[in-house]
C-alpha cells in the first residue's frame, strides 16, 4: 500500500467517525414545533422550567402562571435553563433499547430539537454559557470497577467537546459558572468522590485524595463559595442524614471531621444561598410517608434548624434571587426565605402537572 494512499485512507476513516462518540451523536435530530405563546412563556414571561414524567411546563412565579411547552416520548430525567438555552433530557430506565436523549431549545426558536444519544441515557445537565454538561445513568464495567460516561455538548455548534468516564455512578451535579462539581458513589475498588470539572478548559481532578467508602450521593456549592456534601436517603439507608463542608485547606480531608448536620428521620435533597440551606426532609422507604414539616431551613453558621410545615412533599429544589423554591410530587411549588417563617412564603400549583419531578429556575 502506498504511502499516498495510505494518508487518503486515513482521511477517508477520519472524516467518517467525526461524530462518532460514546453518546452516538451520529443519530439523526427531531424537531419539534413550539407555537408563539409558549415560546413567549419561554423567554419573556417565565422564570422557571418544571416537569413531569413527560409534560413541561413554563412558569411565571410572579403571576402564578403555568404553560406546556412540550410534551416528551421518553420520561424526563433533568432539566437546565438559561435566558439562551434549555435543555430537557429524558431516557426510560426500564427499557434500555428505547430511545434516549435531550430536548435543546434556544431563546426565539419556534422548536424543540431532540438529539439522540443510543449509547448514553442523560440523567443530569448543567448549562453555563454555551456549553452542557451531562452526567449518564449508564454504568460500564472496566478493570477497576464500573465506570459512568460524561460529557461537554456546545450548544451552538451542536457537538461533544469532551467525553469520558468516571469510577462508580454520578450521584448529583452542582454548578456556579463555568465550575461544576459532581459526587459519585462507590465502586468495586474507587471510593465515593467530588470532582470538580472546568466547563471551559475540560479539565477535571478529585477533591478528596484518600477517599473512604461514605457512600456521598449530593454535592451543593453555597454563594458564598462554600461546598457541602450530603449522604441523603434514595437508594441508602446507612448514615442517610448527613451533611459535611469540604475544606480545601485540610490535607489529607477527613470527612468525619467536617460534619455540619443531620435532619432526621431522613434528608433528601439540598440547596444552599447565603449560608442558608434548604432541606428536603422525608422518607423515600416509605417508613415516614407522612411529615407535616418536610422542609428544613439551616443556618450553616449557627447549624440551628427551623422546620417548615407544608402540605406536599418535596422532590426537588432549587434557588432564585433571594429564595428557595421547591417543587412538590404534586404540582405545588413553594417559595422561601431563608429566615425564621415556620412555613413557606407564598406557594402556587401548576395545573396539570402530576408526578413532578424536575424544576430548573431560569439563570
Amino acid at each position: 500500500m502506498s504511502r499516498r494512499f495510505r494518508i487518503c485512507l486515513t482521511l477517508l476513516l477520519t472524516a467518517a467517525c467525526a461524530g462518532c462518540s460514546i453518546f452516538g451523536s451520529d443519530a439523526k435530530p427531531r424537531m419539534t414545533p413550539v407555537d408563539a405563546e409558549a415560546s413567549k412563556a419561554l423567554d419573556e414571561t417565565g422564570d422557571l422550567l418544571v416537569a413531569g414524567e413527560n409534560r413541561v411546563f413554563s412558569v411565571n412565579s410572579k403571576t402564578n402562571e403555568a404553560r406546556e411547552v412540550l410534551q416528551t416520548e421518553q420520561p424526563v430525567s433533568s432539566v437546565s435553563y438559561t435566558g439562551e438555552h434549555m435543555a430537557i433530557t429524558v431516557f426510560p430506565p426500564s427499557d434500555p433499547k428505547a430511545s434516549r436523549g435531550f430536548y435543546l431549545r434556544d431563546s426565539g426558536s419556534d422548536s424543540f430539537t431532540m438529539y439522540p444519544t443510543p449509547g448514553f441515557s442523560p440523567k443530569l445537565s448543567y448549562i453555563y454559557g454555551d456549553l452542557m454538561f451531562l452526567a449518564s445513568a449508564d454504568k460500564t464495567a472496566q478493570k477497576d470497577g464500573d465506570h459512568a460516561k460524561v460529557g461537554i455538548y456546545q450548544l451552538k455548534e451542536h457537538k461533544w467537546l469532551k467525553e469520558w468516564t468516571l469510577p462508580g455512578g454520578i450521584e448529583d451535579i452542582t454548578g456556579r459558572g463555568k465550575d461544576l462539581w459532581l459526587v459519585t458513589s462507590n465502586n468495586a475498588t474507587t471510593s465515593s468522590n467530588v470532582y470538580k470539572v472546568d466547563l471551559e478548559t475540560g479539565e477535571w481532578g478529585k477533591l478528596i485524595a484518600e477517599a473512604r467508602r461514605y457512600p456521598l450521593d449530593q454535592v451543593e456549592a453555597d454563594s458564598g463559595g462554600d461546598l457541602y456534601m450530603m449522604i441523603s436517603q434514595r437508594s441508602k439507608t446507612e448514615w442517610s442524614n448527613k451533611i459535611y463542608r469540604w475544606d480545601p485547606q485540610q490535607e489529607p480531608y477527613e470527612l468525619a471531621h467536617n460534619f455540619v448536620s443531620n435532619t432526621r428521620p431522613y434528608s433528601y435533597a439540598m440547596q444552599a444561598l447565603n449560608g442558608k440551606m434548604l432541606i428536603v426532609r422525608f422518607d423515600a422507604t416509605g417508613a415516614h410517608p407522612d411529615i407535616e414539616k418536610p422542609l428544613s431551613v439551616l443556618d450553616l453558621k449557627t447549624r440551628k434548624q427551623t422546620h417548615l410545615a407544608w402540605d406536599h412533599r418535596p422532590v426537588a429544589l432549587d434557588k432564585s434571587g433571594d429564595e428557595f423554591v421547591a417543587l412538590g410530587e404534586d404540582g405545588a411549588i413553594a417559595f422561601v426565605k431563608p429566615g425564621g417563617a415556620e412555613k413557606p412564603d407564598r406557594e402556587m400549583q401548576v395545573p396539570g402537572l402530576r408526578a413532578a419531578k424536575c424544576l430548573a429556575v431560569k439563570r
